[in-house]
């Protein structure tokens, strides 16, 4: 016997704001610890001729637990029945996971334990991520998706911006590593306003279904619009991910700064504290004219950066931060729509939480995983000419936003 399919109600403001806390919280730890402390850690710990494969190197491990893990913690949470519900015991078991992981690296001074740290807090990030993702398409009206996603997209950039300002006042104060308390405690406290949110809606018996095959499991990537919205995300998160986790270097090395963590703290929070309020006009906006043309306008302004960069490599500072503010209006223009296009080409409304957890590896996986073929290319090609790979990977970056863009228009059901 099966729970027939129940259509949630619209929330409030409230609920929103609190449903998607824990997303702040995970950002608050993502941001800082994917661009910032991997980084610098590594800078302490291993030769700067191979630092940049170093960096890859981690974060390519670690995409096998992101490639792997948002999939199978879905399916297994649409299944789970406890008295706890469908997500909430996966998205505690997460949180402390995460918690545990990050005082591995605080406590980190050789490159192993850095790899080791930095592999279990991909892992537990991936495993709540998975079980969280499911909550909105259980929780959220249809009819409020784009509200959903543009709030979502606030809390990334939010707790983006905190985390980042947060690290930067360590910096200053010559205490980097205690940020990581700071980190767990924020990501703790932020997890309980969404559990409260949560509420009961996510505690409807799961729906008796035979396991099905590998093929059929993962047929949601390449048949539908949901695949083409999984490629969108893909490829414009590979986009960033191909500078991001390298900015630290590049900006060493371009601007000749002897201490480059702040000023790329700096430049990251220019970057988010403008992708805030065009994540929450945007999201609102594609409820009423469309999701498609926030990507394509996203493509246009990333690629007109990236190419700044690309071609004008050693530019001044304050330039440097302009750009930094323009790429913030187009990705928070992507991020307002990125979750509205999962959630509107869902292909099983009822059981979101595998197909949320393939749309999760479209995330995830680019951030880990990119880094691993950027990194290498970033030294190759820097070995051979001075300089040469960061125009490289500049131009790599240009050509994914480019595909992203383009596959958002094969989505056939979404405007």
């Amino acid at each position: 016997m099966t729970d027939a399919a129940v259509t949630p109600a619209r929330l409030g403001a409230l609920r929103h704001l609190s449903l998607g806390a824990f997303w702040l919280g995970t950002y608050f730890v993502i941001t800082p610890v994917y661009t910032i402390f991997l980084q610098v850690q590594v800078s302490q710990t291993v030769a700067r001729p191979i630092q940049s494969t170093a960096t890859g190197l981690a974060t390519g491990l670690a995409g096998l637990f992101a490639m792997v893990l948002p999939p199978l913690v879905g399916f297994v949470s649409d299944r789970l029945h406890s008295p706890w519900g469908r997500r909430k015991p996966i998205i505690v078991a997460g949180a402390a996971g995460i918690a545990v992981a990050l005082l591995v690296l605080m406590g980190a001074r050789s490159y192993p334990t850095v790899l080791l740290g930095f592999i279990l807090a991909v892992a537990f990030l991936n495993t709540a991520g998975a079980a969280y993702v499911a909550v909105i398409p259980d929780t959220v009206h249809p009819g409020e998706s784009g509200r959903a996603s543009g709030v979502l997209g606030l809390m990334v950039q939010a707790g983006s911006v905190l985390s980042l300002l947060t690290t930067l006042f360590f910096i200053r104060i010559g205490h980097l590593r205690l940020t990581y308390l700071v980190l767990i405690a924020v990501m703790l406290l932020t997890l309980v306003p969404s559990l409260w949110a949560m509420g009961g809606s996510e505690t409807k018996r799961p729906v008796a279904r035979a396991p099905g095959s590998l093929r059929s499991f993962l047929s949601p990537l390449w048949t539908g619009d949901f695949a083409w919205a999984f490629f969108t995300r893909f490829l414009t998160i590979s986009g960033l991910y191909t500078i991001l986790p390298f900015l630290l270097f590049a900006f060493r090395d371009l601007l000749h700064l002897r201490r480059p963590a702040g000023f790329t703290t700096l430049f990251e929070l220019c970057l988010t504290g403008v992708a805030i309020p065009v994540a929450m006009i945007c999201g609102y906006l594609s409820d009423r004219f469309g999701r498609k043309r926030f990507v394509y306008a996203s493509g246009a302004v990333s690629i007109f950066v990236l190419a700044s960069f690309a071609i004008f490599q050693s530019l001044p500072q304050p330039v440097v931060l302009v750009l930094g503010m323009l790429y913030g209006v187009g990705f928070g223009a992507y991020t307002a729509v990125d979750w509205a296009l999962a959630l509107d080409t869902l292909p099983d409304k009822e059981n979101p939480a595998k197909d949320m957890g393939l749309f999760h590896v479209a995330d995830a996986l680019p951030r880990v995983m990119i880094p691993l073929f950027a990194g290498a290319l970033l030294d190759t090609f820097n070995a051979a000419a001075p300089l040469a790979g960061y125009r490289a990977i500049f131009i790599a970056a240009i050509c994914l936003n480019f595909g992203g863009a383009f596959f958002v228009s094969r989505i056939k059901s979404v405007r």
